[in-house]
């Protein structure tokens, strides 16, 4: 029954999809044919360059004149004419200085003395009557040598028209209508969401080389709470409405993507501290787990020409997501936003059936367990756990939840947000994983219901100790942790100044490099802090090994390899060989006496980086 239900509902939004297709068609035929011609050209393309240069416009409509606008706004038949080759110069510069407009509460508006700014030219051509019968072409144009050096940043430009961001009633930006004077940390314009609140822009993404993209697009605010600040969070949407599907250009490094229907904008100041870099390091770290997480890279901001600070752009959490990295349908998935079940597409019966058997069910029956992980991917929700706790994330688990599952799949988590990570190493976040209280938030018992509920079987309670122990000597050793770090600090730190003297967060370099420091601070002593916590929540105390150690290392394939175990104490346990992949290769108990022990084992046709477990000790290998 309720798989006809999910079916009906699915069938209704794919017939009022093809509905708005067929509008949108019908008012495209509509659009007279001459609105088709005489488009504008530019003689250079937008991007970043190191000295200015004359643009010249030109149609191809010689009854046609072109009128264009400087600051972001789409031209009409009161435009400024052109008439000859625009010098690019301070003059071209915009002076509307819509970095003056209060957009977000007083206590939060940070107002510069001045900001960077390109040069942002629209143009569209025009009959004798002042109608415009072209498509706008934006070009924006940033320039070294008038004060506009990026340091070799990606650049995002977006243009809309001002009562489009800033009207009273209508713009996104600002608190406007919709802000409760008796609760304005919390309402405002900025905060209202749907398809009625997204707005036409053009954006343009410039890379090395000036390659990238440039269209029109929608434009919505993006976030929680932090849509209130003065650096706000956006998403744009690709839309065949506003001219072309997708933004078509790889734009993360390490995907093959090249196409995507929604980009998210992030700003630098949605970090709960001054580093900025905490949700894109974390992406680093996760990309390697059995998640899915979302690829991001750093960019500064222009809005209608004007500098809007450090950005990184990121994927999407919802079914475009799926699409991309699954080849799902985009109408199949259902995603859920919280523990409660709330609907981020589909829809959530599947869920609360889910969660209202986890509730019933008592999983010490090994029966139940098994049937639990046909329903969810075990793999992937301790590796989720795993990294939630481990990064310390103040703002989960009650918040910061996404899962998806579709027809013949099992539910699995997204991993996003990590603005408020890596900050207290010797914070116990198993105590916020475990939370039974009544809270709305950080933590609740809705939001711990299925962790806890597993922790009661045997079977998942070792599989997570395992992989946790892999993890914390890999993964998340400091090793390895500190080149993503020192990484990002260097990609940011050029940058950095534009993003004080523009927003104050940081309030200067000192206090970021402190804020850095931190992060390091946690990567350094989380790996021992963590274990050590581990340790104590599942009571791994009764293991006497002290000492692992293996040789030769380097090693032969197919030679013996000798472990030398100490033990304070006779005991039987487990010899483990795990590949990086979290696999194990080599399994058997072993009888150790107190004291040292000397035991060989052979890895017949293995190569690579393994791990070599003894009881709750590890040691990396290699072998040749």
């Amino acid at each position: 029954m309720k798989s006809d239900e999910k079916a009906m509902k699915r069938y209704i939004r794919m017939q009022m999809k093809k509905w708005t297709i067929n509008i949108i068609l019908v008012f495209c035929f509509a659009i007279p044919l001459w609105a088709q011609n005489g488009e504008v050209q530019f003689s250079h393309k937008g991007g970043v360059y190191d000295d200015a240069f004359p643009v010249t416009l030109t149609c191809n409509n010689s009854n046609f004149e072109i009128r264009y606008t400087l600051n972001g706004a789409i031209p009409n038949g009161n435009s400024a004419l052109y008439s000859e080759p625009l010098m690019l110069s301070d003059s071209l510069k915009s002076h509307s200085d819509i970095y003056k407009i209060l957009i977000s509460p007083e206590d939060d508006f940070y107002l510069p003395d001045s900001v960077i700014k390109g040069i942002v030219i629209r143009a569209a051509a025009f009959n004798n009557q002042g109608d415009r019968v072209s498509p706008v072409v934006t070009q924006s144009y940033f320039i070294k040598s008038l004060d506009c050096d990026l340091h070799n940043f990606s650049v995002v430009s977006i243009c809309a028209d001002s009562l489009a961001l800033f009207d009273y009633d209508t713009g996104i930006m600002v608190p406007g209508a919709f802000l409760d004077p008796n609760d304005p940390q919390w309402t405002g314009n900025y905060y209202q969401e749907g398809r009625s609140w997204e707005r036409l822009c053009n954006v343009e993404y410039y890379t090395t080389g000036n390659e990238g993209f440039n269209q029109q697009a929608g434009l919505r605010t993006h976030g929680g709470n932090g849509r209130r600040n003065n650096q706000k969070g956006l998403k744009i949407y690709a839309r065949e409405e506003y001219g072309k599907k997708r933004f078509k250009y790889k734009i993360f490094d390490d995907l093959d993507i090249t196409k995507f229907k929604r980009l998210v904008l992030k700003p630098f100041k949605s970090a709960w501290t001054e580093a900025g870099l905490q949700n894109y390091l974390s992406y680093f770290i996760a990309r390697d787990l059995n998640l899915d997480c979302l690829a991001s890279r750093p960019a500064v901001l222009f809005l209608n020409g004007e500098y809007w600070g450090i950005y990184f752009i990121q994927e999407k959490p919802d079914e475009r997501y799926l699409e991309n990295h699954y080849d799902i349908d985009p109408d199949s998935p259902d995603i859920i936003g919280n523990w409660f079940g709330l609907v981020e597409e589909g829809d959530n019966l599947n869920f609360n059936e889910l969660m209202a058997y986890v509730e019933s069910t008592d999983f010490s029956d090994e029966n139940e367990y098994q049937h639990l992980s046909e329903l969810i991917d075990i793999n992937n929700f301790i590796d989720y756990q795993i990294l939630e706790i481990f990064a310390s994330n103040l703002d989960w688990p009650a918040n910061n939840m996404r899962c998806w599952q579709t027809t013949g799949r099992p539910w699995r988590w997204i991993f996003y947000d990590c603005d408020a990570c890596f900050t207290f190493a010797s914070y116990n976040f198993y105590e916020m994983a475990t939370d039974e209280s009544d809270n709305g938030w950080p933590s609740n018992a809705t939001s711990t219901l299925l962790f806890r509920s597993l922790l009661k079987n045997e079977t998942f309670k070792q599989q997570f100790i395992d992989r946790l122990t892999f993890l914390v000597h890999n993964n998340f050793a400091y090793t390895e942790t500190k080149p993503y770090l020192s990484s990002a600090i260097s990609q940011l730190q050029d940058e950095i100044s534009h993003q004080i003297e523009r927003f104050q967060y940081p309030h200067n370099m000192e206090e970021w490099k402190e804020r850095c420091d931190q992060v390091d601070e946690f990567l350094r002593d989380r790996e021992e802090m963590f274990w050590l916590q581990t340790r104590d929540f599942f009571h791994l105390y009764n293991d006497s090994i002290t000492k692992l150690t293996c040789y030769p290392n380097p090693a032969l394939s197919g030679e013996p390899l000798s472990i030398s175990v100490k033990s304070d104490s006779e005991n039987i346990t487990k010899l483990e060989v795990y590949d990086l992949t979290g696999h194990t290769v080599y399994s058997r108990n072993v009888s150790l006496k107190e004291g040292a022990n000397q035991i060989q084992i052979n890895l017949v046709n293995r190569q690579g980086i393994f791990i070599i477990k003894v009881g709750y000790e590890t040691c990396k290998v290699i072998l040749l």
